[in-house]
């Protein structure tokens, strides 16, 4: 699934990875039931670097993959994982800030409908910073057998607030927001606007 793992606004890409025939090396010797995940960096430009063994290698010993959600479960705003196998246990990666840069700006969306379905799934959110648009759906599903959180995320990179967001609701109606700054999690309730904020805990 796409995902903004660095919060630099352009949206990365997750492969939860590993063979569906347990006894595949019997027929093809140099290809493993257990394979490592793939994690692939948005360089811009449709261009996309593979990172897998940067980000640690606990993440990036083969495993059997099969199902992925991200979520942000320690309530800093950056993407973690959760990463399911076939037949055995289930992982947790938390998403930490790189120390060498300073870390990007993000701001976290939660939708509440009242004449669409409740949590706004099929909403189509619009974020513009720094004359940069990002255009995300709210989808209830994410991998096999897996769902993602129903919240949004949008990296800002170096700025501080959203200057615009447009919340296209599937009953039709259309909210506008202005000047949300980042490093929170707000509400919006269809018809209201933001109806709660959050802010994130500061963690490494």
């Amino acid at each position: 699934f796409f995902f903004d793992y660095d919060l630099d606004g352009w949206p990365d890409v997750l492969v939860a990875n590993g063979h569906i025939d347990a006894d595949v090396q019997r027929v093809q010797a140099n290809v493993k039931y257990a394979m490592p995940p793939h994690l692939f960096r948005n360089v811009g430009k449709g261009k996309f670097a593979e990172v897998t063994n940067s980000v640690g290698q606990a993440f990036a010993s083969p495993r059997v993959g099969r199902g992925a959600a991200y979520a942000d479960f320690n309530n800093d705003g950056r993407l973690d994982l959760l990463l399911s196998t076939n037949g055995g246990p289930v992982y947790l990666f938390r998403n930490e800030a790189q120390r060498a840069a300073p870390p990007n700006h993000r701001l976290r969306i939660k939708l509440t409908g009242t004449k669409s379905n409740r949590d706004g799934i099929g909403a189509t959110v619009r974020v513009t910073s720094g004359g940069e648009t990002q255009t995300q759906m709210l989808r209830s599903g994410s991998s096999y057998l897996s769902a993602s959180e129903l919240v949004l995320t949008f990296g800002l990179s170096h700025n501080e607030k959203a200057d615009a967001v447009e919340i296209r609701w599937p009953s039709g109606e259309v909210q506008r927001l202005s000047n949300a700054r980042a490093g929170q999690t707000v509400t919006v309730t269809e018809g209201k606007g933001i109806s709660a904020s959050r802010a994130f805990e500061k963690k490494n």
